[in-house]
């Protein structure tokens, strides 16, 4: 662990004047002692106290949100507008928890087999201490009050934060309004706990500390996959609920007419370039017809892309890993590259896109993955076999889309093979913007995620960090 670090300010191009300081040896070891005591008390309290507890954090969160908007800020280079849209989710998700808590939270189910003196009661309980990885992309949403936070709370559980080394202030203004809450409802020390690093060491030593239960990650797929490589080689595995890779594919049929295409583009252009392109749905593969109609779309995506304004990507390293992923993809032979004529100014990312065709994909194992940023590869197809060949080829993905005017027999297959590829199919929109509720599904089969079987969002999320208990009773006589 380094002596100290700062964070950076994509917006100004440097490093901003706060000094952060990983958490020492020493305090990492006494906070990790008050897990269990600290587990033994919050898995006991009812769902209306945990309710109270979220109600709490939501209050703490509202009161500080200006100071917690300047950290934002100047941390990510996001804009104003992008603050408000994930504030406003990162507190929905609250309520959505707090509700659910309050309304619909089954902590037991009990059957009586009165021809064989039998009662079976079945119990819902925490599955213990969670780690959460505060993420890049998203400095409140998926980090410090983010959605495995609050599930894991929901659910019963301590939670155990490292932030992310780029959005250490954020993470600790937000950190202490969870603090505030805490001794509001009078819950005892350890129920939530904040730590810092600005390397890997940390979250290591963590995720191999047999108090730890379960983790909650959003991020690179190298990184998740050391985490679940960690896990797994516990004496006593645990699971890591993983976000990771995905490139998105879009499929754009070829009945759409001039109208439509233009539409269509300009969405999609928005959904590639907006905010540089760093969520994890970006659609970062796209599927075109060969032919006079694949070719007006391509020239509408790529008129529309070229007008998008350059924005700083989130930090430096991400910005190299995105001019590097540029260049791998170009450097491979029967790729079209078209980029940005911008000057770079800074950390800005600069569009750019790539076109193949399905045989080429085929080939290249990079053109199938990520590149996380203001980018996309065009695939020319020849034909339906030929769509259905490239979408096989991929590997588990968050989301698949299709643009259609005519629900065909080639949207149909599509549709059948994208449910095996993807957790989430959208119909003639873009898969940017996940919406907060019941029925979302935010995850997919693996690389994109850990397990296609939970979902990251909305209140089926809780049962991530929820185990199961039966009790069967009988009388002795």
């Amino acid at each position: 662990m380094s002596a100290g670090f700062r964070t950076f300010n994509p917006s100004q191009n440097t490093w901003n004047s706060e000094e952060y300081f990983p958490t020492s040896e020493i305090d990492l070891t006494e906070k990790l002692n008050t897990l269990s005591s600290a587990q033994s008390i919050y898995s006991k309290l009812s769902a209306s106290s945990r309710a109270e507890f979220l109600q709490a954090i939501h209050s703490s969160m509202e009161q500080r949100k200006e100071q917690i908007k300047a950290f934002y800020l100047k941390e990510s280079g996001l804009s104003n507008i992008r603050f408000e849209t994930e504030w406003n989710r990162t507190l929905a998700t609250i309520q959505l928890f707090e509700r659910y808590l309050r309304n619909q939270y089954v902590f037991e189910k009990v059957e009586d087999f009165s021809n064989d003196f039998i009662r079976l009661q079945k119990l819902t309980l925490p599955i213990g201490p969670v780690l959460v990885l505060g993420s890049s992309n998203f400095p409140l949403a998926y980090s410090t009050a983010g959605g495995d936070t609050i599930a894991a709370f929901a659910a019963g559980c301590c939670v155990f934060v490292k932030a992310h080394a780029m959005h250490a202030g954020t993470s600790i203004q937000v950190a202490e309004c969870i603090e505030e809450a805490r001794k509001k409802v009078n819950l005892p020390e350890g129920i939530f706990t904040h730590v810092l690093d600005d390397g890997f060491q940390l979250a290591q030593r963590l995720c191999l500390d047999e108090r730890i239960q379960a983790i909650g990650f959003t991020g690179s797929f190298k990184g998740g996959k050391a985490l679940m490589d960690l896990a797994y080689s516990r004496d006593t595995p645990i699971p890591v609920f993983a976000e990771m890779g995905s490139v998105n594919p879009v499929v754009i049929d070829q009945d759409l007419s001039l109208e439509q295409q233009k539409i269509v583009a300009e969405k999609l252009a928005n959904s590639i370039c907006t905010d540089a392109g760093q969520f994890c749905t970006k659609p970062g593969l796209i599927f075109i017809p060969n032919g006079p109609s694949g070719e007006n779309f391509t020239r509408a995506l790529k008129e529309f892309v070229a007008e998008t304004k350059a924005v700083p990507m989130l930090h430096p390293n991400i910005h190299l890993n995105f001019e590097n992923g540029k260049k791998e993809i170009a450097s491979i032979s029967n790729v079209k590259s078209s980029n940005s004529s911008l000057t770079q100014n800074g950390i800005e990312g600069r569009w750019a896109l790539a076109e193949t065709d399905v045989p080429t994909l085929l080939k290249n194992k990079r053109l199938k993955e990520e590149v996380f940023g203001p980018f996309s590869l065009l695939v020319t197809y020849n034909s339906k076999e030929e769509l259905q060949i490239g979408l096989e080829a991929l590997s588990g993905q968050l989301t698949g889309s299709i643009f259609y005017e005519t629900h065909t027999d080639l949207v149909t297959d599509c549709i059948e093979i994208l449910t095996q590829k993807a957790g989430r199919i959208i119909l003639n929109d873009v898969p940017t913007g996940v919406r907060v509720s019941e029925t979302m599904h935010h995850g997919g089969p693996f690389p994109a995620s850990s397990d296609s079987r939970f979902t990251a969002v909305g209140p089926d999320s809780i049962s991530r960090f929820q185990k199961y208990v039966s009790i069967q009773q009988k009388n002795i006589s």
